[in-house]
């Protein structure tokens, strides 16, 4: 892991230069398509530096990406605090209690209709048929 990405401050710091990065070599090589002068030497001197300063752009846009994908990693990995707050922090987890609550009652309601289901067909729910196979139809 990246040393300057250990902090908020570092992060915040990086996301700006990388900005500043790329605003600036937009900017020249906007600038540097405005030449109005014609001469063979200025010409190949403004296409060098058009192919450096696009170069550098797509650098950029690169190590935006690489920040991109380190921020991702740090965020799935848990070392990426987004929440700052305990209070936002409370009410993400909060929320999470609710959502898995919500997944044990909607797997359990599917869990008790299929047992209902093997039932009225003369099934066991521990799968004890006495090798008959059997087939059930529910409704969905």
């Amino acid at each position: 892991m990246d040393s300057s990405l250990r902090s908020t401050e570092a992060l915040k710091s990086r996301i700006d230069a990388l900005q500043v990065t790329l605003t600036r070599r937009f900017e020249t090589l906007v600038n540097l398509s405005a030449v109005q002068r014609n001469d063979r030497t200025v010409t190949a001197v403004t296409e060098y530096s058009m192919k450096a300063e696009t170069a550098g752009l797509i650098r950029a846009a690169e190590d935006v990406q690489t920040l991109i994908r380190q921020l991702q990693e740090m965020w799935l990995f848990g070392r990426l605090n987004a929440l700052e707050g305990k209070h936002e922090r409370e009410e993400v987890d909060g929320t999470a209690r609710e959502v898995a609550e919500l997944g044990r009652k909607l797997t359990g309601a599917k869990s008790l209709e299929g047992e209902k289901a093997v039932k009225r067909e003369g099934g066991s729910v521990d799968g004890d048929h006495d090798g008959e196979a059997i087939e059930l139809e529910l409704e969905a």
